[in-house]
């Protein structure tokens, strides 16, 4: 099935988020990136998806600011015409730690990025969608939203809040012909989940975490980044509101 037109994706330079971008590219998408600080990492994306015969644009944005996030928009419509979605695969760098050992500006630090991130995208993208009466917005959360595990609220919370304003998003916006879901990882052996895996479990933890999940193996970057194309694709044309979790049946 081939794509066309441009996606943007907010952190496409992450372990998952780079995964979306060359799927995305893949299907026939050109794609606009932002990264945090992490240069390297997004000039080897866009490297492979100009190999792939696609435009790709990267740009350094701080998602706290909403002019920045609106400037990044607004530039990547000018330069490669209408939007066809938007990505969100952002967020902040979080630990496994209990609610009793956060402090006030830990919470409001997660929130600042996350939530107000994912809301300046939307805020940005949502009048050239209405204008094209058409475009989907996916955001990747987390399989936790609805199950908590122990220590995790600091991932939890921020990605519940997202949820919500995608399905506000889609029961408003439907008539405007824009989709918006979510995409909710388990345990993915990439990016931040790779990072908590490696410097914050034992291999005892991994070992009884591995062993919960249905599938019995732990999830890649990949799984992830073709639940978001297949969100973004024709074939999930009348699908709206919804999560799709991946997360080998954890959640079940």
């Amino acid at each position: 099935m081939t794509a066309s037109g441009c996606v943007l994706v907010i952190g496409g330079s992450g372990g998952i988020g780079s995964a979306i971008c060359r799927k995305l590219a893949a299907d026939g998408f050109d794609v606009a990136l932002s990264y945090r600080a992490n240069k390297a990492a997004a000039d080897e994306v866009a490297a492979g998806i100009r190999h792939l015969g696609r435009r790709v644009d990267i740009r350094a944005v701080d998602i706290t600011d909403p002019a920045a996030v609106k400037a990044f928009v607004d530039e990547t419509a000018s330069t490669f015409g209408p939007l066809s979605a938007v990505v969100y695969a952002g967020g902040p760098v979080v630990h496994m730690r209990l609610i009793a050992e956060l402090t006030p500006d830990d919470w409001s630090r997660t929130i600042d990025v996350d939530v107000k991130g994912c809301f300046h995208l939307v805020w940005a993208a949502l009048p050239h969608f209405k204008a094209a009466r058409s475009g989907s917005i996916v955001a990747v959360i987390t399989a936790a939203v609805d199950q908590v595990p122990p220590r995790d609220i600091m991932s939890a919370s921020p990605k519940a809040a997202i949820e919500m304003l995608m399905r506000g998003l889609a029961k408003e916006e439907g008539r405007n012909g824009i989709r918006a879901n979510c995409v909710g990882p388990g345990w993915i052996d990439a990016g931040l989940g790779r990072q908590v895996m490696q410097n914050e479990l034992s291999g005892e933890h991994l070992e009884r975490i591995r062993r919960a999940v249905p599938l019995r193996r732990f999830g890649a970057a990949d799984d992830i980044a073709g639940a978001v194309a297949f969100l973004l694709s024709p074939a999930a044309a009348y699908i709206t509101g919804q999560t799709l979790k991946v997360d080998g049946g954890l959640s079940l």
